[in-house]
């Protein structure tokens, strides 16, 4: 049999070649589609996503617990706004350092939608918040264990329809956190201090985040520096109405009504609470979006006796720092001493 010469082989394939071009050319030119996601020629979005199954999204956090060393503390059920169940778990353990550590795992059918820690134990910035608050307690600081009170993670804590997570860290500061399906996103928050306890300041029904200027031991005036955020839509902030009208009655002075306490202030007893009255008076009037040029020159006209000299002016500063850190004039001081100058502003920046 003769064997092919090059030139004929060439010729043949070069052939070949040409009728399936052809082939393709009359393909492409027809309305006929070939893809595998049929007339839509792009994959739909659940060809993304995991088949919905939460007890697989639960073994696959058991492994993962397990492997960390974490130790489940509380298990908290609840339901997603357009139906499907809600698992809420908060663990324990220790690091390599012997110190505690917590870990937060949230899932849905459709996956796991919050995996906060455990921190590192090497880790400096350890403002995360890692430990699951079971439930909030008005008034007082969030429960840890199983007390599980009416506002409990897990449920829609603000009535916007998606179920709330409460988190906290090292610091005992909150995060609350919306829940979707498919993910979770966590309220902005604007507070004067970081929130650390919750209120309910207009008896709505729905709690306000809270939080208050800590103080050094022995502080011989105490002021009580308070800030609470209400829920306004989309984010918590002590600039809506609820918050303003709290801080607003807290503002007026002796005499005046207490918010959501029903009972009226004293008159002050002796210098330091005088002084305490007066730091918190304008505390509120700042917050309840008074005049700062006015509220602070009233506060400046106490007269501060030496011994509450250096008290007097650490707090001062921080009233001003709500407005921007306003210069203050000399405040006259008390008999036999000078006039007392304050330190300087040192506002904290809202929390966001």
């Amino acid at each position: 049999m003769r064997t092919g010469t090059v030139t004929e082989k060439l010729s043949v394939t070069i052939g070949v070649l040409l009728l399936v071009c052809a082939g393709w050319a009359s393909s492409c030119a027809s309305d006929h589609r070939v893809s595998p996601w049929g007339t839509a020629g792009k994959p739909p979005l659940g060809a993304f996503i995991a088949p919905p199954d939460l007890d697989a999204r639960l073994r696959a956090i058991d492994v993962e617990a397990a492997e960390l060393g974490l130790k489940l503390e509380v298990e908290l059920r609840g339901a997603l706004r357009r139906g499907g169940e809600l698992v809420l778990r908060g663990y324990g353990g220790t690091d390599a350092l012997g110190r505690r550590t917590t870990a937060v795992r949230v899932a849905t059918p459709q996956g796991v939608v919050i995996a906060a820690g455990p921190l590192d134990g090497g880790r400096v910035d350890r403002s995360q918040a890692t430990q699951l608050i079971p439930s909030l307690l008005p008034g007082s600081e969030p429960a840890t264990t199983d007390q599980l009170g009416v506002f409990r993670s897990g449920t829609d804590l603000n009535r916007d329809g998606a179920p709330d997570v409460v988190l906290r860290n090292e610091a005992g500061e909150l995060e609350i956190w919306a829940v979707q399906p498919l993910g979770a996103a966590r309220y902005p928050v604007d507070i004067a201090v970081p929130p650390r306890f919750a209120l309910d300041v207009d008896q709505d029904g729905i709690l306000e985040l809270a939080g208050r200027i800590p103080l050094d031991e022995g502080d011989p005036i105490a002021p009580d520096l308070l800030d609470v955020a209400a829920f306004d839509g989309d984010r918590y902030t002590h600039s809506g109405g609820a918050a303003r009208a709290f801080h607003a009655a807290r503002a007026g002075g002796p005499g005046a009504e207490v918010a959501g306490q029903g009972k009226r202030q004293e008159p002050p007893k002796d210098d330091a609470a005088r002084l305490r009255g007066a730091l918190e008076r304008a505390w509120h009037a700042l917050l309840a979006g008074e005049p700062a040029a006015e509220t602070l020159a009233e506060l400046d006209r106490e007269p501060v006796t030496p011994t509450l000299r250096g008290a007097f002016s650490a707090h001062r500063a921080r009233v001003a720092g709500l407005a921007g850190g306003a210069p203050a004039r000399e405040a006259p001081a008390g008999p036999g001493g000078p006039p007392t100058r304050p330190q300087g502003a040192s506002g904290t920046p809202a929390r966001r």
